[in-house]
């Protein structure tokens, strides 16, 4: 039976790869038994919740030249749907974490490592200069959605909640405005 096993074949094909394995595998379910999780590729802790419902959702309506609602539902592309909310809404996610990208805070929750220290590293997340060309960036894209110049964007955050299959807006505030310099 034991020579039908797969770390017996590993075993009498490569025995250095063999111990590699086994090594790997033996410190891999220690340090997790330690209650660390020591690779990118066994995170257990990522199903350790259970998943509450929503109660109020917020929702990013934007404004193009102060009269001008862009829906990106009512545009026939997924891809310029994903385009005009996803970056929008990953900009609302550093502006509400204190101007940092959220990326930078994880990163630094779990491994207690600082970014500011380290130059290279601190290009690969969106931090001050990437943050504050966003609008400019967002501005370009809008008009080659609507195919007209985008001169301002406002950008209003509305908190709403389901009441059977009914939205039902509970406010609305204005969360961010750009005017074109």
């Amino acid at each position: 039976m034991l020579k039908q096993t797969f770390l017996y074949r590993v075993w009498h094909h490569n025995k250095k790869l063999f111990y590699i394995m086994t090594t790997f595998a033996v410190l891999t379910i220690a340090t997790n038994l330690a209650g660390d999780q020591v690779t990118p590729f066994f995170v257990w802790g990522m199903y350790s919740a259970k998943e509450e419902p929503v109660q109020q959702y917020s929702i990013l309506q934007t404004v193009v030249n102060d009269s001008i609602l862009v829906n990106p539902y009512e545009l026939p592309v997924s891809d310029t749907r994903f385009y005009l909310t996803s970056p929008l809404s990953y900009y609302k996610k550093i502006k509400d974490n204190n101007n940092t990208d959220p990326t930078v805070s994880f990163l630094q929750s779990k491994l207690n490592w600082h970014v500011e220290n380290n130059k290279m590293l601190k290009n690969l997340f969106n931090a001050g200069p990437q943050r504050d060309s966003f609008f400019t960036w967002y501005a370009r894209y809008l008009s080659q959605v609507t195919h007209l110049p985008v001169h301002s964007i406002r950008v209003d955050d509305i908190k709403a909640h389901y009441s059977g299959s009914k939205l039902i807006v509970d406010s609305t505030h204005l969360f961010d405005r750009w005017e074109k310099p």
